[in-house]
């Protein structure tokens, strides 16, 4: 029950206890905890506009199985809660927590990979209609899935691997950052954040950050990136961002600096649609020339349709990629799957990927998965 009812339920319980004519919190309790509920119903807001209806609160979470080369797992993969407060009809907060893998035993010390994460926490002030200043922990504006990441909205169980070994999603960090939209269609972004900390293997999915303060203050590490997107014909959505980071290791002596590049974008008409990313990063100061070029693209075709009892799609993925973790991690990937929605906010997910590595080795495996968001 929303905060709202309970306002309401509490209403109609001081109505009944007064109509009733049966004592409450000492005999006029039941006339103050209705003026304590209209108080607090008229808080802020005023006119019909109460205190509660300027939250917002919403979910999403994965569960994953999987069989096939490597271990074979169930996983409820990540859940996830979120919320937004209008403070004021300029100023809003946002949040978002997220609990992965779920399986802790306290008695044996846990799980290494359990996790609980602050993957947003800022506010958002609106100067204009049409531009933002925001000030938190936010997502960096790379990418497709790195902003849009619930299930509902990406074909297969896992998300693309380019956009987890390459970009990686979900990547957060301590910004400020400018949005600025315009009437044709155009949006620019303009972050100034704190920068990743890799591990001295210079693994980029490594330094995806904790924010741990003793090392940022320790390295005074930093970046900046900037992204243009551009939605202004129907059907399409072009992207690309620059990003440059000064120091993206505190366990290298000197400065590991950064420069990525990414460019995506998709096209929809009826129920096909194409998805297409391409990012490149020239990573520097680790000593080893091989860790100096990571890149990765894919594309992706798809088409869904309506049913009596749920929309039904399928889709298909080729991917090829080269990070660098302890050596050359090249791999060129296929995926086929397809997907099934009983409702918008449900989504049952099944697909096979075949990953051949530069070493001649196959990997494959069969996902299933389960998604929800509201």
């Amino acid at each position: 029950m929303n905060m709202k009812k309970r306002i309401e339920s509490v209403k109609l319980m001081a109505a009944a206890v007064m109509m009733t004519g049966v004592p409450a919190l000492g005999g006029s309790g039941a006339v103050e905890m209705k003026m304590e509920a209209d108080a607090l119903d008229e808080s802020f807001g005023g006119g019909g506009s109460g205190f509660w209806d300027r939250f917002d609160l919403g979910s999403y979470g994965e569960l994953h199985g999987r069989v096939g080369d490597g271990e074979d797992n169930v996983d409820l993969h990540r859940l996830v809660m979120l919320g937004s407060a209008r403070i004021t009809d300029k100023l809003r907060f946002v949040t978002e927590v997220e609990f992965e893998h779920l399986v802790y035993d306290g008695e044996s010390g846990g799980k290494s990979d359990y996790e609980i994460e602050i993957e947003q926490a800022y506010f958002e002030y609106a100067l204009r209609d049409d531009l933002l200043v925001n000030a938190g922990i936010q997502l960096v504006p790379v990418g497709i899935i790195n902003l849009t990441h619930e299930p509902t909205t990406f074909q297969g169980v896992e998300r693309p691997n380019v956009e987890k070994y390459i970009l990686p999603s979900t990547w957060w960090e301590g910004a400020v950052s400018v949005v600025k939209t315009y009437e044709s269609g155009l949006q620019l972004d303009v972050m100034l954040h704190t920068a990743m900390d890799m591990d001295s293997d210079g693994y980029i999915r490594s330094g995806r950050p904790k924010l741990d303060l003793n090392e940022f203050t320790g390295t005074e590490s930093w970046g900046v990136t900037m992204r243009a997107k551009y939605t202004g014909i129907s059907g399409v959505e072009l992207g690309a961002a620059l990003q440059y980071q000064d120091d993206v290791s505190s366990s290298v002596s000197g400065n590991q600096e950064t420069v990525l590049a990414e460019a995506h974008g998709i096209y929809r008409k009826g129920g096909f649609e194409l998805r297409a990313l391409g990012a490149y990063w020239n990573v520097s100061g680790f000593g080893d020339s091989e860790m100096r070029d990571q890149w990765g693209y894919y594309v992706e075709p798809s088409y869904s349709w309506e049913t009596k009892v749920g929309r039904a799609g399928v889709f298909a993925r080729f991917s090829h990629y080269d990070y660098y973790k302890s050596g050359r991690n090249e791999t060129v990937e296929y995926a086929v799957g397809a997907s099934y929605w009983p409702m918008d906010e449900v989504v049952l997910k099944v697909d096979y990927v075949n990953a051949k590595l530069d070493n001649d080795i196959n990997d494959e495996t069969f996902n299933f998965g389960l998604g929800y968001y509201f």
